[in-house]
C-alpha cells in the first residue's frame, strides 16, 4: 500500500473517531435535557388535576421515511422504535457505515490487505444489528414475562367495576417498564378520540408478542360478543404462565446442547492462543502470511456459521 493511501486511511479513520465522539457527547446532552425536562413537567401541578397536553413528534427526516418504505427496512425501524427510540432509522444506518469505513481503515493499515479490511468491515457493520437484536430481544422477554400480572392487574380493575380504559390508564401508572410505556401510549392515544380497538391493535402489533396478540384478540372479541371481560384475562393470565414454564422447561433441557456450543466455539481461539505462546514462530503463520489470514478469516466464518447452527438446532419453537 503505498504512503498516500496510507494517509487517507489514516484520515478516515481519525475523522470517523471524532464523528464518533462528537455523536456520542451529543447523544448524552441530550438524553440530558430530556431528563431534566421530564423532571420539570413532572414536577408542575396547577392544581386542577387534568393531564398535560400530549405533544407527538413531526417526523422530519424524509430519508427516513424513504427508507422505511423499504421492506427491508421496515422492521429494522419497529425493532429500533422499541429498543432505542432516540435513535432514527437514518442515524443508525449512518452508525454502522462509520463503523464499517472505520474497521475497514485499521484493517487495511495494519494487514495491508484489502480484502481483509472488506471482511473485517463486513463483521463490525454486523455488531449494531446483532445489538439491536438482542435488545429488543431482551424487551419481548420483559413483556412476556411482565403479561400474566398485568392480566391479572387488569382483571382485578375491572372487578372493581372500572372501565377498560381507566384499567389501562392505571396499568400505566402501576406496572413496571417497559410494559407501562405501552399502556400509557395506548391510554393517551384513546384519550385524543381513537377508537380503543384500534389503539390495541397498533399495541399487539407494535409489541409483537405472541401472548400480547391472544390478549387483544379476546379482548376484541369480547367487545363484540359480550360476557365477563375479567375471566377471561383471568384464564389468559394462566395461559401465558403455563408457556413460560413450559419455555422454561424446554431452556433447561437443551441447556446441555446450548453449552456444548459455546465450547466449540471458544475452543479453538483458546488453543490458538496457547499454541502462539508455546510456539510464535509456528503459530504466527496464520498472521503474517497471505495464505494463512485467509485461513483465520476462513476458520472464524464457519466458527460463526457452526455457532448459528447449533443455534437454530436447540431453539423449539414455542
Amino acid at each position: 500500500m503505498s504512503n498516500n493511501a496510507m494517509l487517507l486511511l489514516l484520515a478516515l479513520t481519525a475523522a470517523t473517531a471524532g464523528w464518533i465522539v462528537t455523536q456520542l457527547i451529543s447523544w448524552i446532552a441530550t438524553r440530558n435535557k430530556q431528563r431534566l425536562q421530564e423532571r420539570i413537567g413532572a414536577g408542575r401541578d396547577d392544581g386542577s388535576g387534568a393531564a398535560h397536553s400530549i405533544i407527538l413528534p413531526k417526523a422530519n427526516d424524509e430519508l427516513a421515511k424513504a427508507l422505511a418504505s423499504r421492506s427491508l427496512f421496515r422492521g429494522l425501524k419497529r425493532k429500533l422504535a422499541q429498543a432505542y427510540p432516540d435513535v432514527g432509522l437514518t442515524r443508525f444506518l449512518l452508525i454502522t457505515m462509520i463503523l464499517a469505513l472505520a474497521a475497514f481503515g485499521c484493517m487495511a493499515i495494519v494487514t495491508d490487505s484489502i480484502a481483509i479490511g472488506v471482511v473485517c468491515a463486513a463483521m463490525i457493520a454486523l455488531l449494531p444489528l446483532v445489538q439491536l437484536n438482542i435488545r429488543h430481544g431482551k424487551r419481548k422477554r420483559m413483556i412476556e414475562d411482565q403479561l400474566p400480572e398485568a392480566l391479572d392487574f387488569l382483571a382485578r380493575i375491572l372487578r372493581a367495576g372500572h372501565s377498560l380504559a381507566t384499567a389501562m390508564q392505571m396499568a400505566g401508572d402501576e406496572l413496571p417498564e417497559p410494559l407501562a410505556a405501552e399502556f400509557q401510549l395506548c391510554y393517551a392515544k384513546h384519550s385524543l378520540g381513537q377508537p380503543l380497538e384500534e389503539v390495541m391493535k397498533e399495541m399487539a402489533l407494535r409489541i409483537d408478542v405472541t401472548d400480547v396478540a391472544f390478549f387483544v384478540t379476546a379482548v376484541l372479541i369480547q367487545r363484540q360478543t359480550g360476557g365477563d371481560l375479567a375471566e377471561v384475562l383471568k384464564n389468559i393470565a394462566g395461559m401465558v404462565r403455563s408457556r413460560i414454564r413450559l419455555q422454561q422447561h424446554v431452556k433447561a433441557i437443551t441447556a446441555e446442547g446450548r453449552l456444548v456450543g459455546g465450547i466449540l466455539l471458544v475452543l479453538p481461539f483458546i488453543f490458538l492462543v496457547i499454541l502462539y505462546v508455546l510456539n510464535p514462530s509456528y503459530a504466527g503463520v496464520l498472521f503474517t502470511t497471505p495464505e494463512g489470514r485467509y485461513l483465520l478469516l476462513g476458520g472464524i466464518f464457519l466458527q460463526i456459521m457452526g455457532l448459528i447452527t447449533i443455534r437454530r438446532i436447540v431453539r423449539v419453537q414455542m
